[in-house]
């Protein structure tokens, strides 16, 4: 299991942290579901007067969400990254389905 939790927080650093593309970054810390987490994480690593990283303070299932955000996140056409981060700036609704085509809207039933 410690060997499990080592790598997920490498693998998160070198998806995330490590990468070149401010997108990214954006894109994962402005996750809603990251921002809980690492809120919680930071409040905890700096009442430890700062010992280690806050990914140390991590539960294995704090550390597999943000491993699948991390991957969801570096998968992801920037594109679709950018438009993600608006719709949530906006406060819309994330995109759950695939677009329908006008006419499908059109006779949608209610």
């Amino acid at each position: 299991m410690e060997k499990d939790i080592e790598k997920l927080k490498k693998e998160i650093i070198s998806l995330i942290d490590e990468s070149t593309l401010p997108v990214i970054k954006e894109a994962f810390y402005s996750n809603p579901d990251v921002e809980a987490v690492m809120e919680k994480l930071y409040e905890q690593w700096e009442s430890n007067n700062h010992a280690g990283i806050p990914l140390d303070y991590a539960t294995y299932e704090e550390l597999l969400l943000l491993h699948k955000v991390a991957k969801k996140v570096v998968n992801s056409p920037h594109e679709e990254l950018s438009r993600s981060r608006m719709r949530r700036a906006m406060g819309l609704p994330e995109k759950t389905e695939e677009k329908k085509s006008g006419w499908k809207r059109l006779f949608k039933k209610a």
